[in-house]
């Protein structure tokens, strides 16, 4: 059996992914070369052991997130506490907003429909924090900006979900995670 090196930086970026008291650093790996080669696939298994169907979501690839439930999800680091999708859009917002500090640049990296002034019908509710009415989104569109936001801004971003068990849904009764690394090389928003 090999005995590979890794940089501390490389080993603390798999403890992220590991499950505690489940995983070793071999089903992390291997987790992580299960998603590099079911890339554009959408999803990736996250264990064949695991007693449920487990996914990781490919970013560049979102399956569809229709009749989906948000179980457990962070921002940066931080725990955001009854997420939903919409409720992560609005915290990223925030969080944006407070480095961009511009609506126009903030309206040009998020692509939603926002206002300034209230508008309080067509789904729109207001961000106190930054003082704006946001349209809301269906699961599909607002992990879609959400993804977009976290990498262009470098904020790592987790979530977990599930599928519920509805005809319509793509992979019902399975969990899934979308993680974005805060070192994602993506193209970056002007933050100055």
């Amino acid at each position: 059996m090999p005995d590979i090196s890794i940089e501390q930086s490389t080993f603390e970026r798999l403890q992220r992914h590991a499950r505690p008291l489940v995983d070793t650093t071999d089903t992390v790996v291997n987790r992580a070369l299960d998603a590099l080669e079911n890339h554009g696939k959408g999803v990736a298994s996250l264990g064949e052991n695991s007693s449920t169907s487990e996914h990781l979501v490919d970013p560049l690839n979102l399956p569809n997130l229709t009749h989906t439930k948000v179980l457990d999800a962070s921002l940066d680091g931080q725990r955001v506490t009854k997420a939903n999708w919409n409720l992560l859009l609005d915290k990223l917002l925030i969080r944006a907003m407070k480095q961009l500090r511009d609506l126009d640049e903030l309206h040009r990296l998020f692509r939603v429909n926002m206002v300034q002034g209230c508008k309080e019908d067509e789904g729109y509710r207001h961000i106190a924090e930054i003082n704006v009415w946001v349209q809301r989104l269906s699961a599909n569109n607002a992990c879609g900006a959400l993804v977009i936001a976290a990498q262009r801004l470098r904020l790592e971003l987790q979530v977990d979900f599930m599928w519920r068990d509805r005809e319509g849904a793509a992979c019902p009764g399975e969990k899934a995670r979308l993680h974005i690394p805060a070192t994602h090389s993506g193209s970056r928003a002007k933050t100055a």
